[in-house]
């Protein structure tokens, strides 16, 4: 797969279905965002892998990214516990805005170069 389509993918995931993402997964895309902020001169290449390494420790995150990669969706969302209304709002682009930047910033200055 083209590190361009992971890193699609994986935004897509991120922005679409935030109950995928644990306590645990959400406490690390903390670290996630420093590594990829910190590799801000990289190529797409390394990017991708920062993001299909921090995956592994996250089965339904990657099979949501693998999903939205070959078929262009993403999975549908889990139903929240009634109580719950105000946890399903995706709070990631507040909490993360530099991640999503980076990597939005990646497939925007990719999309000329693969005409």
């Amino acid at each position: 797969m083209k590190p361009e389509k992971i890193i699609a993918s994986f935004l897509v995931v991120l922005k679409t279905s935030p109950n995928l993402f644990t306590e645990a997964a959400t406490e690390a895309l903390k670290a996630l965002e420093k590594d990829i902020v910190a590799a801000e001169n990289e190529s797409n290449q390394a990017i991708s892998k920062i993001l299909s390494n921090w995956c592994i420790d996250y089965p339904e995150i990657t099979k949501a990214l693998e999903s939205v990669a070959t078929r262009g969706k993403a999975i549908p969302k889990a139903s929240q516990p009634q109580g719950d209304e105000n946890i399903s709002e995706n709070q990631f682009p507040r909490l993360f805005p530099r991640l999503l930047e980076s990597l939005e910033k990646r497939i925007k200055s990719e999309k000329p170069e693969n005409s």
